[in-house]
């Protein structure tokens, strides 16, 4: 399913989200490492990491290919700046599985991220170079939005960013055992247009208001606070 720009020239009722700046250097957005490859660091369970391969590439031990945005590892954070460090790791027939690497230490600045590894915390073994210096995160409103039981149904929010182009995460909470995740590409994000996302297919047993969320991520990997409103089914 598709993003689409739906133009509208009424206005709608939303809630509104205001992002704070960050106080602190980041390691959200895009990075080079010392290997010469560009990765993008994303959100990952709330104060979490997880790192994206932008440099297709394959594996050294079983020469898998790694396509370019596949996630290759998730920081999970400890205390004092440290992370537990899963990776994704390759097998002789190309599967693969999230294991256990290691604890490691992150110095984040502007423009350098550094990894101390190996429990010697003042010995960095890993360098980033950030790529760019976007640190401005979307703003992302969800607007309310209906739909037909046995037929389609349109979220609809607004968004904006510096850069002129995100990707969303929606969510639709259908019941507490039944929540529902959905994704757009990169897309355009321009003021004062209203983007609709398309679920085909609503069950026609499905009918009632349900709240639903969306958040947004630029290229460089900043997130949106959620913003959340509700879809009418009838």
């Amino acid at each position: 399913m598709l993003r689409r720009m739906l133009v509208l020239t009424a206005a709608v009722a939303a809630l509104c989200v205001t992002v704070a700046a960050a106080s602190t250097p980041s390691p959200l957005g895009t990075w080079k490492g010392q290997n010469q490859r560009i990765y993008r660091w994303i959100p990952y369970q709330g104060n979490g990491f997880e790192e994206h391969a932008m440099t297709s590439h394959r594996t050294s031990e079983n020469k898998c290919l790694v396509h370019v945005n596949e996630a290759v590892y998730r920081y999970v954070p400890v205390a004092g700046g440290h992370y537990r460090v899963t990776a994704k790791i390759w097998h002789a027939k190309c599967n693969w599985d999230w294991e256990y690497e290691s604890t490691i230490k992150l110095t984040v600045a502007a423009d350098r991220m550094t990894e101390s590894c190996d429990k010697q915390w003042t010995k960095v073994c890993w360098t980033y170079t950030r790529v760019n210096a976007d640190t401005q995160a979307p703003t992302v409103q969800a607007l309310q939005s209906t739909g037909t039981a046995g037929g389609d149904a349109s979220l609809h929010y607004t968004v904006k960013d510096d850069s002129g182009r995100t990707h969303e995460e929606l969510t639709v909470y259908v019941s507490s055992s039944d929540v529902r995740h959905y994704k757009t590409s990169l897309g355009p994000a321009l003021a004062g247009h209203v983007y609709g996302y398309k679920l085909i297919g609503i069950p026609s047993d499905m009918t009632g208001t349900f709240t639903w969320c969306v958040r947004s991520f630029d290229a460089a990997g900043n997130a949106s606070a959620p913003s959340c409103s509700t879809l009418s089914i009838k």
